[in-house]
């Protein structure tokens, strides 16, 4: 969850959000998810609906699709094609993978297009400090945040909800609750990257 130090984070995907623009590009972010740490089908199905959920409540329709999990490939046609500038790369590696300094993951453009997201996390251990909060569930907000990221760009971290640099025992409440979100004004502000980008 640190801050990206690469530059216009923002400037190389292409996104489609609600209503304003659907009508003229039917196209959604598409991200394809590699799972190296072997989560359970709950967890990463927790994951996926809630990134979803919380995404789609700031107006960016998004679609999940598994790429590799259980140390094989899905050989899903969507993983397989070439990549665009559509496209995040989800990776699921495990805390010992992760840098100094990183908290939960870690978000970066690439020079030729696409992104990447990684999130930390062991599944034999419980990630979360409060009780009742699933792995998959902690995670899926962990995945929004660096996509959060991806479109905000850099110093996009915020004093309160999903943007905080770091999470505490209140913000987990509010997950549980299915309440920690983008404010409005981070909506718009994606909202209004993606609309650029779409018709730039």
């Amino acid at each position: 969850m640190r801050n990206p130090t690469w530059a216009n984070v923002a400037t190389g995907v292409i996104f489609v959000f609600n209503s304003a623009v659907h009508a003229q590009v039917n196209r959604h972010l598409i991200v394809r998810v590699f799972d190296y740490v072997n989560l359970s089908v709950a967890d990463r199905h927790e994951m996926t609906d809630t990134a979803e959920r919380v995404l789609r409540s700031a107006g960016i329709p998004i679609v999940f699709v598994e790429c590799y999990t259980r140390g094989a490939e899905t050989g899903v046609e969507e993983c397989i094609r070439e990549s665009g500038a559509a496209d995040v790369f989800l990776r699921i590696f495990h805390p010992k993978m992760a840098r100094k300094g990183e908290q939960l993951g870690h978000a970066a453009m690439m020079p030729e297009g696409g992104a990447y997201v990684t999130v930390f996390i062991n599944p034999e251990q419980q990630r979360a400090r409060l009780g009742g909060l699933t792995n998959g569930v902690f995670v899926g907000y962990a995945v929004a945040h660096e996509i959060g990221h991806l479109l905000l760009g850099a110093n996009s971290h915020s004093s309160a909800g999903i943007m905080r640099p770091v999470w505490r025992t209140v913000d987990e409440v509010w997950m549980v609750k299915r309440a920690l979100a983008f404010d409005s004004g981070e909506s718009r502000r994606m909202q209004k990257t993606v609309v650029a980008r779409l018709t730039r």
